[in-house]
């Protein structure tokens, strides 16, 4: 497919439901000069209500349809269809996801019909493997123009192992827009003593305090961060806990921390998304710890310089796990293992030094690594397909600027 160096390239991007932490994302590929983005998703709760009317991107509502069949579930979103209409779009980018029923005619009649390239944006594996799962995704997969993956290990996993033509695989990291944190983590620094009266208040130390920011689900294992709290109290009575966020899990977690005998040692925050709220919490902290199914929140707590304790079931994480570097710029303990975990949790509590180095090394994580530009540039090495040209991230504005 040829496209004239002169018209800008046309994106269209599917997705079931458009969260807030993707709308920098979207907003920065739709700036890049040359780049017309337009984004399919519906508008459930956490979907367009995202989005502020101010962006850079086009979004258009897109229902998504749920259905069972033989006890599973599945997925329709008609916009697959008007993604790969030549008339519209140069590129679509639509879910690697199996669930959706309509996802391979789509990509199909893309190919027999002359539309533009189909990108497959996803994992690239499932945290519950199973041959017959693996074979179809792989299958899906083959039949696009090209998959899109959030990590390089993947992709290498998927050109060595699954026999993917490597020109066909690009990885675009996933990341967070770190400037919210990083404002709101330098206005509290600045204000040393409002941050050190905040601690008072709610009685933390800073090198006896433990964070968790997530909602409160049953993937997450959060009852072991409770049971580790028990051991963490034994050996140092002034431990705190703050849970940040909310969801199904969190009045049985209140009444296990009642049946625990460590409720006040337990601060439930409710949620709180907003990160100038936020960052006296997270800077009131020694460090985040997370049972397992970490995801975002690793990369939020690094922005704040937070060294992370999590699970060492790998393949259980999603992607963003692929961040954490193990005695960098966090530590890993055995999965399922609260004694382990708590263990894990004082080593950082105890030794200053291995405090600052891995807090250190998490900043430097999400400035230097893990950054929208990088993400963006994943996003941008696709356009090869459509006109063979190589493109550089077109780096944000000051602000104010």
């Amino acid at each position: 497919m040829t496209k004239r160096p002169s018209s800008p390239i046309r994106i269209a991007l599917c997705q079931t439901v458009l969260p807030q932490y993707r709308v920098a994302v979207y907003n920065l590929l739709g700036a890049q000069p040359g780049v017309e983005l337009t984004v399919f998703a519906d508008a459930r709760m956490g979907s367009l209500e995202s989005a502020s009317g101010q962006e850079s991107f086009l979004h258009k509502l897109a229902p998504v349809k749920h259905f069972h069949l033989l006890g599973q579930e599945f997925r329709t979103q008609a916009a697959h269809f008007q993604a790969i209409d030549p008339r519209r779009f140069d590129l679509a980018i639509l879910p690697w996801d199996t669930r959706y029923a309509n996802l391979l005619p789509a990509v199909l009649k893309a190919r027999l019909r002359g539309g533009p390239p189909v990108v497959l944006w996803g994992h690239g594996y499932s945290r519950r493997p199973g041959a017959l799962r693996n074979a179809l995704r792989n299958f899906y997969g083959r039949r696009a123009d090209a998959v899109l993956l959030y990590t390089r290990t993947v992709a290498n996993s998927l050109t060595w192992q699954s026999g993917f033509d490597p020109k066909r695989v690009f990885v675009a990291q996933n990341a967070l827009d770190q400037s919210p944190i990083r404002a709101a983590r330098e206005h509290w620094l600045a204000h040393p003593e409002e941050l050190c009266g905040f601690a008072a208040e709610h009685g933390l130390a800073p090198d006896r305090t433990l964070i968790f920011v997530s909602r409160m689900e049953a993937e997450n294992g959060i009852e072991m961060l409770l049971h580790a709290l028990v051991h963490l109290c034994a050996e140092e009575p002034e431990t705190r806990l703050v849970m940040v966020g909310d969801g199904p899990k969190r009045t049985e977690l209140e009444t296990l921390a009642v049946a625990l005998g460590i409720r006040e040692r337990v601060i439930f925050t409710g949620k709180i998304y907003d990160d100038m709220a936020l960052a006296p919490w997270m800077l009131s902290a020694t460090l985040l710890c997370y049972p397992q199914s970490i995801g975002l929140s690793l990369l939020h707590a690094f922005g704040y310089g937070l060294p992370v304790v999590t699970g060492d079931d790998i393949q259980g994480h999603p992607p963003e796990i692929e961040a954490l570097t193990p005695e960098v710029n966090g530590l890993l303990c055995r999965h399922g293992d609260a004694r382990h975990m708590a263990g894990q949790c004082l080593r950082i509590m105890r030794d200053k030094g291995l405090r600052q180095r891995l807090s250190r090394a998490a900043l430097r994580q999400v400035a230097e690594e893990y950054t929208l530009e990088r993400m963006v540039q994943g996003f941008l090495d696709l356009l090869t397909m459509v006109d063979g040209q190589q493109r550089t991230v077109a780096p944000r504005p000051l602000s104010g600027a």
